[in-house]
């Protein structure tokens, strides 16, 4: 069994570098900052390594929420609340939380039919 990643833990390698090299990547991914700092993006990033207990997870999570966040023009605010989203729904059926999210809804608008096909569409289900 895999020993699980602690607070402590992220000023070690590899998770230390890990943090580096995606907050570097989202600094540099050069979206609209928001007021949002370089402690501010590391710690999302931080808390989303601790929320999957992988590196590997938390590494493709910020790179597609990064990648879809340039490709539609977000900003860093949006990639925090996705990162945030993301790390809510670890382990639970993506299909299934979004559609249970779109049925609670009293009403249902554009706005909120975007989000569920952006996040719907960050990980693509692979045809095989």
């Amino acid at each position: 069994m895999n020993q699980r990643i602690r607070p402590a833990d992220l000023n070690d390698t590899p998770y230390k570098e890990v943090i580096h090299k995606l907050t570097l990547q989202w600094v540099h991914a050069e979206l609209p900052a928001e007021g949002l700092t370089y402690e501010d993006v590391k710690a999302d990033i931080k808390i989303l390594l601790l929320t999957t207990q992988s590196a590997d997870r938390t590494s493709a999570t910020v790179e597609a929420v990064l990648t879809q966040a340039t490709a539609l023009g977000k900003t860093s605010g949006w990639v925090r609340q996705e990162l945030k989203f993301e790390g809510m729904i670890e382990g639970a059926d993506r299909a299934d939380f979004l559609l249970f999210d779109l049925q609670q809804a009293d009403t249902i608008d554009d706005a909120m039919l975007d989000s569920y096909n952006e996040r719907m569409n960050r990980f693509p289900v692979s045809e095989g």
